[in-house]
């Protein structure tokens, strides 16, 4: 009797702990964050190469990021999600949200050559991409409600479908050390091309000047569909005036 008792528990216990694992992540949208690699390189970390080959003058994917529309004061809940909090003490988007759903090669095997032309990583830490796909899938994606391909192929067809570099040199931006362009051009040509207001992240080149770095693209919760985004992006401020810097 004792035996079949502890049975009993043992088995709703995994029952409990298989429904929270799999218990949809709430959310509002995504930021489908790219990342400029000639503002990357011209900073004081610099960068590094994968598998020491030069990338092509594009924005590369930095993430598909399951975000807040508003910061949200802590909840004190045993069971949520790792959750990323501000100086203000409000978790504003969830992370690793299922700590056994590893990252994994062979699920994402028939995505990986456009992987490495449009998700590899810059930082000298590796020049092998794979630690950065693994971070990427752990921290943002198993909050994503989707499995590792759908999250994945969902960012890579984002790409696709909205060419950044190419929506800029359509309205004469393009790379160059010596121009600076307006923030509010580089918003509204991004504007008019995705139907959607972007978010612009900066930062400063190892001269001191302002950079095109990131360029936040929000997408609904089914990764497909351009929103919106609530304002600026923390931690990422720019200037009126910026360089994009060539690559």
């Amino acid at each position: 009797m004792k035996l079949q008792c502890y049975s009993s528990i043992v088995v709703l216990l995994l029952l409990h702990a298989l429904a929270a694992s799999s218990a949809a992540t709430d959310f509002d949208f995504f930021y489908h964050v790219q990342q400029w690699p000639g503002s990357f390189c011209d900073s004081k970390k610099g960068c590094c190469f994968p598998a020491n080959v030069k990338p092509a003058a594009d924005f590369g994917i930095h993430g598909l990021w399951p975000n807040y529309a508003a910061c949200r004061p802590v909840t004190a809940d045993a069971d949520a999600p790792e959750i990323r909090i501000s100086k203000t003490k409000k978790e504003c988007w969830p992370e690793s949200c299922n700590a056994t759903d590893a990252f994994s090669l062979l699920q994402v095997r028939d995505l990986l050559g456009d992987m490495d032309r449009n998700w590899g990583t810059l930082s000298c830490k590796s020049n092998d991409s794979t630690p950065f796909w693994s971070h990427e899938w752990e921290k943002h994606g198993t909050c994503s409600n989707m499995d590792q391909h759908v999250y994945f192929a969902a960012a890579l067809q984002y790409k696709a479908r909205f060419n950044l570099t190419r929506i800029l040199f359509d309205v004469g931006i393009t790379p160059s050390d010596e121009k600076t362009y307006f923030l509010s051009s580089i918003r509204d040509a991004i504007t008019e091309a995705t139907g959607s207001k972007p978010s612009i992240g900066c930062n400063k080149g190892v001269a001191g000047e302002m950079q095109l770095f990131e360029v936040y693209l929000c997408v609904d919760r089914t990764g497909t569909r351009p929103v919106d985004c609530p304002g600026p992006v923390q931690g990422r401020k720019c200037s009126d005036k910026v360089q994009f810097p060539a690559f």
